[in-house]
């Protein structure tokens, strides 16, 4: 069973095996693995002699051999990556077949693949030698951290929050997030990066009513909910998208609210959550307005919408009207 990117990094503490393929959809994966496989293998400088790139479309087993098999040049390792891995031809893999039983052991030989297809000779070959590496998307709720780890790469600083709504326009793609961050890192001069950059540089204003909703069924406002959900349906959002928002949202309130309950100021609850000046005082107000049980009673209900929306087939927008106003009542007269 090919490999993940969990068990990518425990191979970092570890020696490196001879051979290595990588591949899957998540491409942002696989640019990490090979520039750490880089960095680790050419550590020693006379990167020029003691590297090659190939191909699987355009060369032969037996080039890609017999690069595998040329000794290091003043360096212990040599680093051999074959592109387009699924490119080369199953006649050949007799040769590597052999290969494989008695490598080279001062060269990394690394296959790279677009896809990878489990079921083929090549990969299942590659497999049996522990050697696979499969990278699949992240999923969403691994997402918050590898957008703040990543965006340090760019020199950019940002908080909970605004890692969420930048999760919410890329959602889990790491290569569409790359991107996000190189044109935040261009455009925010002083790479603290918060909500109002990814409105102008990312998304268009549909953000800014989606993260309104959340504000507004926080602290139940329906008036202002329902305007929001008005604007947000004639924008074409996806209502289980903004579930995803609104459980962040709440999550955030029912924290403050537990830490109020454990008598933190203001100031010690901004810290915690990692929310300051005008975006906190909306979370508290949110917090002070029910007890624990009711934000844990309203948090609970989204999470069945989840649900609902995942294997019902009424029209989504029904339910997701349907809880705002269960979320906002009408208040009392």
């Amino acid at each position: 069973m090919a490999k993940n990117y969990s068990d990518w990094l425990q191979l970092q503490k570890s020696e490196l095996p001879p051979v290595i393929a990588l591949g899957g959809e998540e491409r942002a994966f696989v640019e990490d693995a090979v520039a750490a496989l880089k960095k680790r293998v050419l550590s020693l400088g006379l990167e020029d002699f003691n590297s090659d790139t190939l191909s699987g479309r355009s060369h032969t087993m037996d080039a890609i051999i017999g690069s595998a098999n040329s000794l290091p040049i003043m360096a212990s390792h040599r680093l051999v990556l074959v592109k387009d891995a699924e490119q080369i031809k199953t006649d050949d893999l007799e040769l590597l077949e052999n290969y494989l039983k008695k490598p080279s052991l001062t060269t990394v030989l690394v296959f790279i693949f677009d896809t990878i297809d489990c079921r083929l000779k090549f990969p299942k070959m590659l497999d049996a030698a522990g050697a696979l590496f499969q990278f699949d998307h992240p999923r969403e709720d691994q997402m918050l951290k590898l957008i703040q780890k990543r965006a340090e790469r760019h020199q950019l600083h940002c908080d909970d929050e605004t890692a969420f709504v930048l999760l919410m326009e890329i959602g889990a793609d790491l290569m569409m997030l790359e991107r996000a961050l190189e044109k935040l890192a261009i455009a925010c001069e002083s790479k603290k990066i918060g909500v109002q950059d990814i409105v102008d540089q990312i998304s268009e204003t549909r953000i800014m009513d989606a993260f309104a909703l959340g504000k507004a069924v926080a602290v139940g406002d329906r008036i202002k909910a329902i305007t929001c959900l008005a604007k947000l349906s004639m924008a074409r959002e996806v209502p289980l998208k903004l579930v995803g928002m609104l459980s962040w949202q709440l999550r955030q309130v029912l924290k403050a609210r537990v830490l109020l309950d454990k008598g933190l100021s203001e100031n010690e609850l901004g810290k915690e959550l990692g929310v300051f000046g005008d975006r906190l005082k909306p979370v508290v107000v949110a917090a002070r307005k029910w007890q624990t049980s009711t934000h844990i009673s309203r948090l609970d209900r989204l999470y069945q919408l989840d649900k609902e929306l995942k294997r019902s087939r009424a029209p989504a927008w029904l339910w997701l009207e349907r809880v705002v106003f269960q979320l906002c009542p009408k208040p009392s007269t």
